[in-house]
Formats: structure tokens, C-alpha cells, sequence
């Protein structure tokens, strides 16, 4: 596996990521946004649909319809070079509503290569599935998990149909109805990891992979990395900051501060309900603003300073956009389809636990106790180990009251096609940071890993375009390409 960082400046050393014929009549259906009879604003596209069992080992339980676009090649003189499948990640994010952004994102691609965008399960066109009060996303983190174990009962026996697996073979069933004898992969964030199962389930139709954002099958439920990632996110933005700001310093007053937040938090107010800015809050706050680099993650050294001397308005703003669990709700990309029912699916479905699945719930509870006890509170300085492994509705115990104890087979680290595979980081992420995309890259045998410098998560969408044509030049050509565009990605303005 090769190893290209490229970095600016002094850069030395911030969940998971974030998880249907229609669905049985005690689960409920959503209405897609787009009817079927609605194709994608982007010229040379095709819409289709194919049906699938629901739980392909269990035909009783019915099928689904899975949603696909097909966005065709531009040079029709002569056919597509090949074909390249997306996934937006989530888990619950549609592909066919990102349509027009990859097709302006993807641009040279699409000159002699197709396009192709499958919304997963349960999601938009595809069948959106519906179980309970997850659909409003509940704001305090005991009413979130208290309605995902909601959720696990009122699909039953069907909640076994939202997982990577099922996905992955619906996306191979779209690729035989379409006569695609492989696919070009690239995934963003959760879909590094949908992508990788899919590369264990159908090696053979797999020509090569790209992974934005990735993560292992296997990660680090306790977020130990991106612990570690946010202390280096700030300490790269100071050190390419001109000396706006001190990066040790600034983890020093996020120490001071966030034990301050923990004793007395600050009370503030959420769409006319009273919330509570504490150290959990601090750490969202962090932590989305790493992941959303470059944007506002200069303004934090400001924030935190100002907080320390009783000025909290920027810090209470703050907590109002990113809307952490301590205390407020989970936001939403308003420009996303999303649906949390799927994601809640496949996450508990799917990801690690901290604690046995096949114990009861008061077990689990206690399993999970023990397991966050064990692990040092110094690996989540500056934040506190409780704030920190709090912060992700699909991490640590949010899946604890799933009720299936013996539910589908979890994905491995079992075998993949010997492929070329390209994963880029953002060097400011701490949601999914480059060094979980150095763990997934070792899942393949030839893998090349690209750090791109001052941005967060998914770098291709920084506007420069320069990670999307490496991404480009990768399909095309199966090897690492020219990076030298990364250095003119400007550093993140610190404001003092």
C-alpha cells in the first residue's frame, strides 16, 4: 500500500461516522420526494427501477423496489469507457438526489463514462421506510435511543432488510438488469464502507475503488482516532494560521473550558425549548466543525477565548447550528433527502457494539459501563472521555435497545478483489480521519491513501476541484496520479 500525504506549512501532527416492496403496514411507508415518473435534471439520464426480496434469505418476508439513475457518457460516437456507481454515504443519504452535483463534479468523467446512482434501500424513490418517532429525530440522546429500540420493534422481522449487504446486492442486481459487466466504485464516507462490502460480496465486478472519507468494517467504536484527529486539526490550523493562534494553547483552553462546561453549563434556547450548552456540546461543536473544515473551524480559537472570559454568544451560536445531542437535536442536511429510519437500520444492524448482542438490554448497559470505564480518560483530552464518546448518534450505546439480539451476520474483514483502490482524507477531518482511511486502506492490496491538506470531510467537494480530477485521473488511468494541485488549496483563515 503507497502513502501520499501532502501537507502546508509546519503540519506535524480534528461519526462514525456517523448507518422494500413498501414496507408491512405496521411499519409504515414515507412518500418519495420524486415520483416515479421523474427522472434527474441532467441531460442523457435514464430512471429506472428493479424489485428485490426484502430479505433475500427469507422470500416470505416480500420484496422492494430500489430506484436507480443512469446518467449516460457524452461522447456517444462510441461506447462508455466504463461505469462509475456512487454512494453519498449516511448511512440514509439518496444518490439520485445528488444527481446534478456529481454530474458538474464529475464533468470529465462523464465524457466517456457513465454515471450510474442507486438510492439505497428504504430511502427517497427507494421504497422509504418508516418505523416511529426517529422520523423527527428526538433531541434529547435518552429519547433518541429509547425510539431507535422503537424503531427495531415496529419493523421486526423486516428490519433485517436494511444492511450494507442487502444494499451491495441490490446495487449488483441494478448493474445485471443494466448488463454492466463492472463497475467503477466510489464512495463517500459510510459509502467507503458499503462500497467495501460490496467489493467482499461481488469481487468479480469490480474494476476499481474509490474511497472518500473512509473508514474500516472493523473501526474504533470508543472514537479514539478522532479524539486524536481533533487535537491535530487544531494544531494544523494554527500552525498554518500566520500565528493567529497557538494550537497548544487553544487545546488548553478547550481543557479548561469544557471542565467548566461539565460543572455549570450554559443554558440557551433551541427553537422556543430550553437547552443546555455542556461539555458534550463543546466537543459536538468540535467535532462538526472539523468535519465541515474549512468552514468555521478558524473562528474556534476566538469562540473557546472569549467563552473563558464570560463572553458566550459566539460559542451559544455555535451550538445552535451544529445542534449536538447534549441538550439539542440532531440536524439534518436540509438539501438531502435523508432518512434517519434506514440509517438507524443499517447502523445497529451493521456497526461494531461496545457490548454483546445477544445479551439483554440491562446487560448491554452495564457491558458498555465497564467498557468506557476501561479506557483512559487522557485519550480524549482536551474534551473528557463521556463528552467526546457522546457525541455521535451512531456510535457507543445508541444501538444498546435494538431488540434483535440475533440479528444478520455483521460484515468482516473478510476477502477482497485484488483491484487498484484510491482513499483520500481531508487532514482536518475528525470524523472520519486519515488515519481510519489508512486502516480501510489496508483492507485491499493495492492502495494508494492521499491527504489533502486544509479540508474536512468528503475533500471532493472543496471548490477547487482538484481532488475530484485526481479522483478522475485515478478511474482512468488505475494509478496514482499527479497531486501537485493539492498545495494550492489555501490554508483555513484563523480569525483572532
Amino acid at each position: 500500500m503507497k502513502m501520499i500525504s501532502r501537507t502546508v506549512g509546519l503540519a506535524t501532527a480534528l461519526t462514525v461516522v456517523a448507518t422494500g416492496g413498501a414496507a408491512a403496514a405496521s411499519a409504515g411507508t414515507r412518500t418519495p420526494r420524486n415520483g416515479p415518473a421523474d427522472c434527474v435534471p441532467v441531460s442523457g439520464a435514464m430512471c429506472g427501477t428493479v424489485r428485490v426480496p426484502l430479505v433475500r434469505t427469507r422470500p416470505e418476508l416480500g420484496g422492494t423496489t430500489v430506484a436507480y439513475a443512469l446518467i449516460g457518457h457524452r461522447d456517444t460516437s462510441r461506447p462508455a469507457r466504463g461505469t462509475v456507481t456512487i454512494n453519498p454515504g449516511g448511512p440514509g443519504n439518496s444518490a439520485i438526489a445528488s444527481a446534478s452535483q456529481y454530474a458538474r463534479m464529475f464533468r470529465g468523467l462523464l465524457e466517456d463514462h457513465d454515471l450510474l446512482l442507486v438510492d439505497p434501500r428504504g430511502v427517497n424513490r427507494s421504497d422509504p421506510v418508516a418505523c416511529g418517532a426517529l422520523g423527527s429525530l428526538p433531541a434529547v440522546r435518552d429519547d433518541f435511543v429509547r425510539a431507535l429500540g422503537e424503531c427495531g420493534r415496529t419493523l421486526g422481522a423486516r428490519a433485517r432488510g436494511y444492511t450494507s449487504a442487502e444494499i451491495a446486492d441490490d446495487i449488483d442486481a441494478v448493474r445485471a438488469r443494466l448488463r454492466i459487466e463492472r463497475l467503477d466504485l466510489l464512495g463517500e464516507s459510510y459509502g467507503t464502507y458499503l462500497m467495501t462490502v460490496y467489493a467482499q460480496r461481488h469481487p468479480g465486478r469490480v474494476r476499481s475503488a474509490v474511497l472518500s472519507s473512509a473508514y474500516p468494517l472493523d473501526f474504533d467504536v470508543w472514537e479514539r482516532p478522532n479524539a486524536r484527529a481533533a487535537r491535530r486539526t487544531l494544531r494544523l490550523v494554527c500552525q498554518r494560521s500566520a500565528g493567529a493562534c497557538d494550537g497548544d494553547r487553544v487545546l488548553r483552553d478547550i481543557s479548561r473550558l469544557a471542565q467548566r462546561l461539565r460543572k455549570q453549563p450554559i443554558p440557551y434556547t433551541l427553537n422556543g425549548r430550553q437547552r443546555k450548552l455542556d461539555d458534550t456540546a463543546l466537543a459536538a461543536i468540535t467535532y462538526n466543525l472539523a468535519k465541515t473544515a474549512p468552514a468555521g473551524i478558524g473562528d474556534l480559537p476566538a469562540m473557546v477565548r472569549g467563552a473563558l472570559h464570560a463572553d458566550n454568544a459566539s460559542l451559544i451560536e455555535a451550538a445552535r447550528q451544529v445542534a449536538p445531542l447534549s441538550g439539542s437535536a440532531l440536524r439534518q442536511d436540509e438539501s438531502q433527502p435523508f432518512n434517519p429510519e434506514q440509517a438507524a437500520a443499517v447502523a445497529c444492524n451493521d456497526y461494531p457494539t461496545a457490548w454483546n448482542r445477544r445479551a439483554p438490554v440491562a446487560a448491554r448497559l452495564r457491558q458498555f459501563a465497564a467498557g468506557r470505564a476501561a479506557v483512559p480518560e487522557r485519550a480524549y483530552w482536551p474534551f473528557g472521555k463521556r463528552a467526546w464518546t457522546s457525541v455521535n448518534y451512531d456510535k457507543g450505546n445508541a444501538c444498546v435497545r435494538w431488540p434483535d439480539r440475533h440479528g444478520p451476520r455483521r460484515p468482516s474483514g473478510g476477502p477482497v478483489p485484488d483491484v487498484p483502490v484510491l482513499v483520500t482524507s481531508g487532514d482536518l477531518d475528525a470524523n472520519t480521519p486519515t488515519e481510519s482511511g489508512r486502516r480501510a486502506a489496508r483492507q485491499f492490496r493495492r492502495a494508494t491513501v492521499v491527504e489533502v491538506p486544509n479540508v474536512g470531510h468528503v475533500p471532493e467537494h472543496e471548490p477547487s476541484g482538484c481532488v475530484a480530477a485526481i479522483q478522475t485521473a485515478f478511474i482512468r488511468d488505475l494509478r496514482a496520479p499527479d497531486t501537485s494541485c493539492l498545495t494550492k488549496i489555501p490554508p483555513t483563515p484563523v480569525h483572532p
